[in-house]
């Protein structure tokens, strides 16, 4: 610069602000550099600019001192596909005659249960249901017969002498409700066989058959040894599981399994009979 011009410049203030003005503003735009950070191993990339992240604190809620505490739930109770329930269902029980309440079934029995002695065949080891009147019936005859409890047929006879058309249904101690397991004193490993006789056709039902309360079995007849129609209906308590896959007696075409299986059921003692109507006047719990 020339002489005159320094001297200038150092007599007038204005000049001076605007070089420290000037000399603000470069280091300003050099600090704004310094902050900028090529992308690396990519030459063509835009610069990126680094930001610092704000911490994102966490906060856990816990109760105060007067704030409850939720209660566990129970989970809920189920029942399985093959009947093996995880709490006990309400046991059904039904009159053994279709259109006849249970508290009807005391009045039409025509011959009472009459126990013989242990080991005896002598009559009368159920109870007989008939009439020959009531309301519009003039008999008994083509009444249907139904299941009083579900279980499983232990017994379908078709036609054999002297029970003629018969089912025996099994229902196991477990299906049974305690008051009744109490009242008829079912004891382990045992269960409720229900015999159902005389009736009109061949039994509906087959061996080894499920079947749930109230199913028809078939229709009051007169097959076997039975003079008029009538439904004869047998209780007794005896081991699980039990088949009779035929049941007959007193003629030479019945064989050998056949009166095995009769003298098994009436007069060996492991199957106890008692009276069915202490069965049918039980409330079902």
């Amino acid at each position: 610069l020339r002489v005159e011009s320094i001297l200038y410049m150092r007599n007038t203030p204005g000049i001076w602000l605007l070089i420290c003005a000037f000399i603000l503003y470069a280091c300003r735009a050099s600090q704004a550099e310094s902050s900028v950070e090529e992308a690396p191993d990519n030459p063509g990339a835009h610069p990126t600019v680094v930001a610092l992240a704000t911490p994102v604190r966490q906060v856990t809620h816990r109760p105060t001192p007067t704030e409850a505490m939720p209660e566990p739930q129970p989970s809920p109770t189920v029942v399985d596909d093959v009947g093996q329930p995880e709490a006990k269902r309400p046991m059904q029980l039904c009159s053994p005659l279709q259109g006849f309440a249970l508290e009807e079934v005391p009045e039409i029995v025509s011959a009472p249960y009459a126990p013989p002695p242990p080991g005896r065949e002598e009559r009368h080891h159920g109870v007989d249901f008939a009439f020959y009147q009531r309301g519009e019936r003039a008999s008994i005859e083509g009444v249907g017969v139904q299941t009083a409890l579900a279980g499983r047929v232990a017994a379908a006879i078709r036609d054999r002498f002297p029970y003629g058309n018969m089912v025996i249904i099994e229902t196991p101690s477990a299906e049974l409700s305690a008051e009744l397991k109490r009242e008829l004193q079912v004891g382990e490993g045992e269960s409720l066989y229900l015999l159902y006789a005389h009736m009109a056709g061949e039994p509906e039902v087959e061996l080894g058959q499920a079947v749930p309360a109230c199913f028809p079995l078939g229709s009051v007849g007169k097959s076997g040894n039975a003079g008029v129609a009538h439904l004869h209906f047998e209780a007794r308590m005896g081991p699980a599981e039990a088949q009779f896959p035929g049941m007959a007696f007193y003629l030479a075409q019945t064989t050998q399994e056949e009166r095995d299986n009769y003298t098994l059921w009436r007069t060996s003692g492991v199957f106890r009979h008692f009276d069915p109507l202490n069965l049918l006047t039980q409330s079902a719990h």
